[in-house]
């Protein structure tokens, strides 16, 4: 059963939609923009509970320098407002590598803190356009504070509520690294730059009165990352609204170069865990020999084929 009103859904994307088809009927393009655009088209034509059905069913066979060690990475359908698959893993990989990201940013800013802002708008129930304003003004607000101050590093989550009314409220949480600043200057240059919103919060210290750190306004982050639309306070209106309006954006977005290049290693040998070996589709997978087989750590049923992972 799908989470969204998919009649609804297909006439928020028929624009969209629209724009590709039209895309690929332009002359002298090339082949590859032109089927790039085709399937783009198709895929906004789909319903959208078919992502949701594709979510771990086929995946990469992966290894590392642990012999005869082999395992599998499944692809996620990447739908983390309604999948509570993908909210719980993009919680917390995206929460290590913010994390990650804020321990560098302090490291080359010594003396400076972490303040967590967090911007609104008046109520207005139109999540797709509340959502272009608060973007619209952050970069405005960025910029003032670039002139006055300099650059400074920054990740920022979105989070949307259903609001007193249910028709969604949009919110941005933003971790700065700063030094110390008058927040009451702040607060007018937030408000010069995006004159819909009413207030602007700055957080420094948390709960228990230590400032905050990296690992702290990581989790905090991650909080809202894990947050979905799939609960009963938000209605199938509402949803369809919400997911219409977020396609193509990103939920999370930060400063340049904020994010550090991260190499998975082996929790076993510590080594690098090389990806993209083979491409599982669902075929048996039998392990080494000299490997002794343990219970099945994963399962997956696709058709009339049942795969198994061993240890």
């Amino acid at each position: 059963m799908s989470p969204i009103d998919e009649g609804l859904y297909t006439a928020l994307m028929a624009p969209r939609r629209a724009i590709w088809q039209e895309r690929a009927a332009r002359r002298g393009q090339g082949e590859l923009k032109t089927v790039y655009a085709l399937r783009r088209a198709d895929a906004l034509g789909r319903p959208y509970v078919t992502r949701l059905r594709q979510c771990g069913r086929r995946g990469l066979r992966v290894k590392c320098g642990c012999k005869g060690w082999r395992g599998v990475r499944p692809f996620t359908c990447r739908q983390h407002l309604t999948c509570k698959t993908c909210q719980r893993d993009r919680s917390r990989r995206m929460g290590a590598r913010i994390r990650a990201g804020l321990e560098s940013a302090l490291g080359k800013r010594p003396g400076e803190m972490i303040v967590l802002l967090t911007l609104t708008l008046r109520h207005s129930g139109a999540v797709d356009a509340d959502r272009k304003s608060l973007a619209d003004g952050w970069r405005r607000f960025y910029r003032s504070l670039n002139r006055t101050y300099g650059k400074f590093p920054y990740v920022g989550v979105w989070e949307v509520t259903p609001g007193d009314d249910g028709r969604g409220h949009m919110h941005m949480h933003v971790a700065v690294v700063w030094p110390w600043r008058d927040w009451s200057d702040c607060r007018r240059m937030w408000l010069r730059a995006c004159p819909q919103s009413e207030r602007i919060t700055f957080v420094a210290r948390r709960r228990d009165g230590r400032a905050s750190d990296p690992k702290s306004v990581a989790n905090y982050l991650g909080k809202y990352l894990s947050k979905g639309i799939d609960t009963i306070d938000f209605t199938t209106e509402l949803r369809t609204q919400i997911v219409a309006a977020s396609y193509n954006t990103r939920w999370v977005f930060t400063s340049r170069c904020f994010w550090i290049t991260f190499a998975p290693l082996c929790q076993r040998c510590n080594c690098p865990v090389i990806g993209a070996q083979f491409r599982f589709h669902g075929h048996a997978y039998r392990p080494c020999d000299a490997q002794p087989r343990g219970d099945p750590q994963l399962e997956l049923d696709i058709g009339s084929t049942s795969w198994r992972l061993h240890g």
